[in-house]
């Protein structure tokens, strides 16, 4: 088993494409100017300058939810039992330098690494016990934790954890869950402060914290002791830019030194002042429509199925592209993209129902749902279509489209874009009648989990669970399970099929496009990997 999750683990990723800038992942050297003022300063002394579209939520990996933030937490500050580098095969061993596991899957012997928090202070199998047990507390956390039973410390460097049944996507848990240093943690509450609002050295990372301000950024410092050795960058401020357009003034003068997630819309202005030092990548993401088929707006017109089916025909995806990603983004029907996750349905397979843009299907559909020919010339009323972030960011963009769209087919939709903190519990909450939801980073398909069993919190958009519910929501979660159950990469593609065929029979979930990732870089700094997600500071040197 533990051959077969590896193979799979590190084929995963090796299909995904990167274009644009020379498509290369290693930046040149800068001007000679740049070279000479490179080497009068002390490297030591240089500053790496980094972007963050928002405050840091938190200094706690557990209590950052945005991908920015998770770019930090995640990957800088602190580390799991695995690591993820997207460019090179997707998971990989890092806190975790063994991992047996047992005939029948259940037990995982895991002997760690020789490493050191940022505190000086060992790494022990005491502080990953503790770090599961945390994270197992938390809600968003149960669909990587609730299959793991107990976990043990067998000695200061083994750790046994036994599942209740065989978990085939054990990698993502790896990946997810990040250690703390259980003395620090504890002695920061029981001197009654929250831990993760202040800076801290409870990670393993290459990086900790130190400095923390809400309005201004947060600040880096290189831990020297970092077990994988010193890190060549020795600073890094993020500094708060809010507006993307303010963002790409900042590159272009050499304000930042590093672009992650560059606006499509500026991509041109962006690829040309960064030459050579840029790439747009395929991300690993998708955008898509829910619809609250319990919703109670317009007496329940989303419990139609035929109003459901006529609002997936209404929807022009083309369309959506050009204005969402300014046609750099490419048209989605799978949750995630096949090229990175190698156990998830491919459209080329036909094996689902797909829905493309018909008008005239979409005018048949509201006909069979009962309406006549005056009433959909009226326009039928259908709700609000709520989503988060920037209305002239992508999704923003993309309820206004999907607006018209519903408007040439008969319906009648309002427009809601709010901040996520303020929108995303209305959605978890089924307190929505259409919404457009992003998720990102997936590299196994056991993820959709996220969306499809009632035992999820967080991302559960589509309550497919409920005493009004006309799915066979057994069936669906009986399939989840299935899918985790084995390590077979045929079998697990042919349960996953067999599910997201269900899940598309509900018109309730419509996939709508996938995001490219731009990603631009100064002349002042080299690049090893361009990682689409999650980068990796220790990746990047000083430009000799």
């Amino acid at each position: 088993m533990k051959k077969v999750l590896s193979l799979l683990l590190v084929c995963v990723l090796l299909l995904s494409l990167t274009v644009g800038c020379g498509g290369g992942s290693t930046a040149s050297s800068g001007s000679a100017d740049s070279k000479e003022a490179g080497a009068a300063a002390d490297p030591a002394e240089k500053v790496l300058h980094m972007r963050l579209a928002k405050p840091l939520q938190a200094t706690d990996w557990a209590a950052t939810t945005n991908t920015f933030d998770m770019q930090i937490t995640w990957v800088q500050v602190f580390e799991g039992l695995y690591g993820m580098d997207e460019v090179n095969g997707g998971y990989y061993n890092l806190l975790a330098k063994d991992i047996q596991v047992s005939e029948d899957g259940l037990t995982y012997t895991i002997t760690l690494q020789d490493a050191t928090f940022q505190n000086g202070d060992p790494l022990t199998a005491e502080d990953v016990v503790f770090s599961y047990n945390k994270a197992k507390e938390i809600s968003r956390f149960n669909y990587v934790t609730s299959f793991i039973n107990k976990v043990e410390a067998k000695d200061d460097k083994t750790v046994v954890m036994t599942l209740d049944y065989p978990y085939s996507a054990i990698a993502h848990t790896f990946w997810s869950i990040k250690i703390y240093s259980k003395r620090e943690y504890e002695e920061v509450v029981a001197a009654g402060k929250e831990f993760g609002t202040e800076p801290h050295t409870a990670g393993t990372g290459p990086y900790y914290i130190s400095d923390y301000d809400l309005s201004s950024g947060v600040t880096l410092k290189a831990y020297e002791g970092y077990w994988g050795g010193a890190p060549d960058i020795k600073t890094v401020e993020y500094r708060v830019i809010s507006e993307d357009s303010a963002a790409v003034i900042a590159f272009e003068n050499g304000e930042l030194d590093y672009f992650n997630e560059v606006p499509l819309s500026d991509w041109n202005n962006v690829e040309a002042a960064a030459g050579d030092n840029c790439s747009l990548v395929k991300g690993n993401n998708i955008r898509f429509l829910a619809i609250n088929y319990l919703s109670p707006t317009n007496n329940n017109i989303l419990g139609n199925q035929k109003v459901r089916e006529a609002i997936f025909y209404a929807v022009n995806k083309d369309a959506l592209v050009a204005s969402s990603t300014s046609k750099y983004g490419q048209v989605a029907y799978e949750y995630m993209p096949s090229e990175y996750v190698a156990t998830s349905p491919s459209v080329k397979d036909g094996k689902f129902k797909t829905y493309d843009y018909d008008p005239d299907k979409a005018h048949q559909c509201l006909l069979d749902a009962g309406f006549t020919e005056e009433e959909i010339a009226a326009g039928i009323d259908v709700g609000t279509i709520l989503t988060y972030g920037e209305a002239t960011a992508d999704k923003g963009k993309a309820t206004v489209v999907i607006q018209a769209n519903l408007a040439d087919a008969g319906m009648k939709a309002q427009v809601e874009v709010a901040e996520a903190a303020n929108v995303t519990p209305r959605m978890y909450a089924q307190d929505y009648d259409i919404a457009i939801f992003a998720d990102s980073g997936n590299y196994d398909y056991n993820n959709i989990r996220q969306q499809v069993h009632s035992e999820s919190v967080g991302m559960y958009l589509v309550r497919y669970k409920d005493e009004k519910s006309p799915f066979d929501w057994k069936k669906i979660e009986e399939l989840v399970d299935k899918g985790v159950a084995t390590s077979d990469t045929e079998e697990r593609y042919a349960i996953y099929t067999e599910l997201w065929s269900i899940i598309m029979d509900t018109t309730t979930i419509l996939p709508l496009y996938h995001m490219p990732v731009g990603i631009a870089w100064s002349k002042n700094i080299s690049v090893d990997n361009v990682n689409p997600t999650y980068y990796h500071i220790t990746d990047f040197h000083w430009a000799q």
